[in-house]
């Protein structure tokens, strides 16, 4: 009598651990999903059509990489947002030695913009990424694989190799790790699975924000010059 009361506890228990594991399951799922959908939204498509880039801080700020801007520092460079609104803005900062750049809005994008990680990620962390929103696109899980020299980026000691499978005109598009930040931006496009990192760049949008903050200032014209300029 004792052994099958402990055996039916036991089958109790197991249905109970496998329903909770099911459960965790879907909550982590419903939550990937999530996240997907804040990276899209906060993903923006350089115009004319090429290129891609990402809000960040403050909503009046996008980095996108800087061998897809066209134009030097000053000059307008507007973008596309998910739901195809063209918002206007200029470019305050090209880093071509690391292909980076940095993009003012007029006006504070209408997303949750993403913050932008100070540390480096870790070579077997897993990691978010979409691409263009401006056409047909899968979510992808990725793997950092490992951090090296690229022959492409001179001032990058560490740049990230990962497991990502980008399409040409992926140029500048975000790689997030699992808390949204972002941590990289595409190097190339076709199937590049490079990334420059962006950590470096947290203190200067960190600048910027402080820069746009104080009374008086202009929320758009009027270039700060460029690293690398």
């Amino acid at each position: 009598m004792r052994a099958r009361r402990l055996s039916r506890l036991a089958g109790v228990l197991a249905v109970v651990g496998l329903a909770a594991c099911g459960s965790s399951k879907k909550q982590e799922e419903d939550g990937t999903r999530k996240d997907f959908r804040a990276l899209k939204d906060a993903t923006v498509t350089l115009y004319p059509g090429h290129c891609a880039g990402v809000i960040v801080a403050d909503g009046h700020h996008a980095l996108t990489a800087a061998h897809c801007i066209d134009v030097p520092p000053g000059e307008p460079q507007p973008v596309l947002l998910t739901n195809g609104r063209l918002l206007n803005g200029v470019v305050k900062v090209v880093d071509p030695m690391r292909d980076l750049a940095v993009i003012r809005f007029d006006e504070a994008a209408p997303v949750r913009p993403l913050s932008v990680a100070t540390a480096m990620p870790v070579p077997g962390e897993g990691l978010l990424f979409f691409g263009r929103t401006d056409r047909p696109n899968v979510p992808q899980e990725v793997e950092l694989k490992r951090l090296g020299r690229c022959p492409s980026l001179p001032g990058v000691p560490q740049a990230l190799f990962t497991s990502l499978d980008g399409d040409k005109g992926d140029s500048g598009a975000p790689v997030v790790d699992r808390q949204l930040q972002v941590v990289g931006l595409v190097h190339g496009g076709a199937a590049c699975s490079i990334a420059t990192p962006t950590a470096d760049m947290a203190p200067v949008l960190d600048t910027l924000v402080a820069e746009l903050a104080r009374p008086g200032a202009e929320q758009g014209v009027g270039g700060s010059g460029g690293a690398g300029q």
